[in-house]
């Protein structure tokens, strides 16, 4: 295991490449802030939505939301940077926080119509039992949700133009194929989203395609009908998670009201869902070593406003890595499973490889809290 010596990445991050030490999201950053000419790409953009722009009568792209910081900055920018205008469509997790009802309302309060989709309650309790013990993934639904949806009513209202936030791929760093690509389509979602376990998989666990409609991809035939095309806003203008929030606060955006999330550095970011900001980050950090608060510092780095240094001590002071219990009882009641058996499929899933062991029987040391306990940290590197 090995982390980038300028940012705090680890190499067990999926699909991360190193080059002299190096990670690929951090050469990325590189040629955001130096190498591409935003101007250039916003021209660009300029002339592709020129072909799409209505009079304001008809909705002429779909913003995909969740009511987060980032999907409420596409929606304004979409309207009063380039004057379209947007319909905006989320799709439901399986139990909305307070506040992330409360910012998926702040959307509608800034004059955008909001389509919300929500599944219904006794399938998609499967799915997300699917997820987490099979996938090691508790929010797996979620994920196909939110890049579902969209699609669906892009086809069903005939909106042939989707404009998603960042390249994930560019940002945080990914296949060399995707990195530099400007539009999303099912094999990124397929590749990306779904833990190498596709949708009709699930009737293998009892669950109907029939009961899971809203989970259902248009066909290649529908998509091509309606001309659907979905671009990344990050690709024609330079990406700052930063700026984002600050213009969503500054209209009434909420942070979340008790401080960053279980696992995380800052207070903005996976609010919506009551257990996509800790039990899903845990579950990454389980496997592969890092979690929400490394993810948000290395950002910080990329954009220059903090060292690696001062990252490495900030990522100390959060409570990445220790077992999120503020909505745990809640996943409890929510699957009808037992503390133990929670417990034991958080073990199931986790990398021995990167985690202290007894030497003598192999089993996972931990704390008196019953946190884990890692081999490695950045400050080695």
């Amino acid at each position: 295991m090995q982390y980038c010596s300028v940012c705090i990445m680890p190499s067990t991050r999926p699909e991360q490449v190193f080059d002299n030490g190096v990670c690929d999201a951090c050469r990325s950053a590189t040629d955001k802030h130096t190498n591409i000419d935003w101007s250039k790409r916003r021209i660009e953009f300029e002339e592709i939505l020129a072909r799409y722009r209505g009079d304001g009568s008809v909705y002429d792209c779909i913003i995909p939301v969740s009511g987060g910081k980032d999907s409420c900055y596409q929606a304004i920018t979409m309207r009063d940077n380039y004057g379209m205008t947007p319909l905006c469509v989320t799709h439901t997790p399986c139990d909305l926080t307070d506040v992330g009802f409360e910012n998926l309302n702040f959307l509608r309060d800034q004059g955008f119509d909001l389509i919300q989709i929500s599944a219904n309650r006794k399938n998609y309790k499967e799915l997300v039992r699917i997820g987490f013990f099979k996938l090691g993934d508790c929010c797996w639904p979620e994920h196909i949700g939110i890049f579902t949806a969209p699609v669906k009513m892009a086809v069903s209202y005939k909106i042939p133009l989707l404009i998603w936030g960042e390249n994930s791929q560019f940002e945080y760093g990914g296949p060399a194929t995707h990195k530099n690509n400007n539009f999303l389509d099912r094999n990124w979602l397929e590749q990306f989203q779904m833990s190498g376990h596709r949708l009709q998989d699930v009737v293998h666990d009892g669950v109907k395609m029939d009961d899971i409609k809203t989970f259902h991809y248009p066909t290649d035939d529908e998509i091509r009908e309606v001309g659907v095309t979905g671009l990344f806003l990050g690709y024609f203008e330079k990406w700052d998670s930063k700026r984002n929030a600050d213009l969503c606060c500054d209209l009434g955006w909420k942070r979340n009201p008790g401080g960053a999330v279980e696992g995380a550095y800052n207070d903005l970011e996976n609010l919506d869902c009551k257990w996509i900001g800790g039990l899903h980050d845990y579950m990454k950090f389980i496997k592969y070593g890092y979690g929400r608060a490394t993810d948000q510092l290395c950002i910080e780095i990329r954009a220059g406003r903090i060292s690696r240094d001062e990252a490495v001590f900030a990522l100390k002071k959060t409570d990445e890595g220790k077992v999120p219990w503020k909505y745990a009882l809640d996943f409890l009641d929510y699957l009808g499973i037992t503390e133990q058996a929670f417990l034991e499929n958080l073990d199931r899933f986790t990398n021995k490889m990167i985690f202290v062991r007894d030497d003598e029987t192999g089993v996972l040391k931990k704390d008196l809290d019953g946190n884990l306990i890692k081999k490695y940290s950045p400050e080695q590197f």
